[in-house]
């Protein structure tokens, strides 16, 4: 089962522009938004260490080192940075951050920042960087997202209002990277009274085939397809993929419930 480290701030207070919160609170509730989801795909998530705002008792640096050494200890495939960010209180936008040089990173970085602009008109810009210990120190490849400026009332107002969206976004990226099919845990019921079931490359049975035949009536599978064939494999993933980019739904090459949706024509 594949793990994600969720690593929270741990710095010193930083006051958000949204009233009577801060940076260290609105990243952990964004985290609890995306453990919802991870989990609902059977990923396995570890938290770091959820710093009271405003408590100085403990150090930042120290609390920092030891999300790392856990995130390494664990067994970690993602260690997950969620930040925002601040400058001027003048600038917006989402700012990742992956380490210089990292094969792993950059291909991360590709899918999740895909999944980001599907979601916002925001600017989105990739930062490359060897300096911070939580990109350039844990043993998994490393993802630190600055969601955005926490400094402009408009960034942050946005993040408060669309943490749920943000963390859906993320998680169809790490599942798309994982190799795991997205479950959406908020999904409504078909008419049929039921969730159709989330098809990904590797699954087998009647939903991968149903999956398969409505792509290929649709002339998106072009390869022949057997009264046996049921395994829904790298040729349905490419379907599924240029159905969904014909179609205006998020590339992930995962049957979820909007491509069902659409699939069969609801």
């Amino acid at each position: 089962m594949p793990r994600v480290y969720l690593s929270s701030p741990q710095h010193w207070y930083n006051a958000c522009a949204v009233s009577g919160c801060d940076e260290n609170t609105h990243n952990n509730e964004y985290l609890d938004e995306l453990e919802v989801y991870l989990k609902a795909a059977g990923i396995e998530t570890k938290r770091s260490y959820r710093r009271p705002p405003k408590d100085d008792t403990t150090d930042g640096t120290d609390l920092m080192i030891r999300a790392v050494d856990e995130s390494d200890e664990w067994g970690a495939d993602v260690h997950y940075v969620s930040h925002t960010n601040a400058y001027d209180g003048t600038v917006k936008g989402c700012r990742p951050m992956i380490y210089t040089g990292s094969t792993r990173g950059e291909r991360l970085a590709e899918i999740m920042i895909k999944h980001r602009r599907a979601i916002t008109g925001q600017s989105v810009t990739l930062f490359r960087r060897t300096d911070l210990y939580e990109l350039r120190v844990p043993s998994a490849v490393s993802y630190y997202e600055e969601h955005v400026f926490h400094d402009n009332a408009e960034d942050a107002r946005w993040f408060h209002e669309n943490m749920r969206l943000v963390a859906e976004a993320a998680a169809r990226g790490l599942c798309e990277y994982l190799g795991v099919a997205f479950v959406d845990p908020y999904a409504k019921k078909e008419d049929d009274g039921g969730v159709l079931p989330v098809v990904g490359c590797g699954t087998s049975g009647t939903a991968a085939r149903a999956a398969m035949v409505l792509l290929k009536d649709r002339g998106f599978y072009e390869e022949y397809l057997s009264n046996s064939d049921t395994l829904f494999g790298p040729v349905a993933t490419a379907a599924t993929e240029k159905f969904q980019r014909e179609n205006n739904i998020a590339v992930s090459g995962i049957v979820d419930q909007c491509t069902w949706k659409v699939l069969i024509g609801k």
